[in-house]
């Protein structure tokens, strides 16, 4: 999954759940915020690509490091619990939960080493990287499977925007 997959299905994932916490607690909706979510479901790769592929490239082997491990998504967790309980915001919850999803979307379980890294050793397995932002536009462009969730990603992010616009949310200061 590149970008819209993970914004838009993550975004989609806390529409479902605010409109279940809606129906089901009659509260207002919009009790989530959404910059937190967007920014959460493409930490990973905001942390990892430029660290693993670009600045340590020839050190990591993989654009897939610190942030693409359980470790990091639970620290986040634990550090939004705490941050919740003290000040009722939900922020940093947030971008664990959206991690934590990121993590489920990228399929992480099928990289046992650097999902529940430091368990299997300190060293990040090294992954053939080479040109990945090309090989990623390759497999959108002759792959279904890379392209679906891609396209649907968009639709749910551009549904969410022109909520924004016609409920005047879109706040740009």
């Amino acid at each position: 999954m590149i970008f819209f997959g993970h914004l838009g299905l993550t975004t989609g994932v806390f529409n479902l759940y605010e409109k279940l916490l809606k129906d089901k607690h009659h509260i207002g909706k919009n009790t989530i915020d959404y910059r937190f979510v967007l920014a959460g479901s493409i930490l990973p790769d905001l942390i990892d690509k430029p660290i693993g592929a670009l600045i340590f490239r020839n050190t990591f082997h993989n654009s897939r490091i610190f942030a693409h491990t359980l470790l990091f998504s639970v620290i986040l967790l634990i550090l939004g619990i705490f941050y919740y309980r003290k000040s009722l915001k939900s922020s940093i919850l947030l971008l664990g939960i959206c991690s934590l999803i990121h993590l489920a979307l990228d399929s992480m379980w099928e990289y046992k080493e650097i999902m529940f890294w430091p368990y299997y050793g300190l060293k990040f397995p090294a992954r053939p990287e080479g040109d990945w932002l090309k090989e990623d536009i390759i497999h959108l462009l002759s792959n279904p499977i890379y392209l679906i969730p891609e396209i649907v990603g968009f639709l749910i992010i551009l549904y969410n925007f022109i909520k924004f616009i016609k409920r005047k949310r879109l706040i740009c200061r």
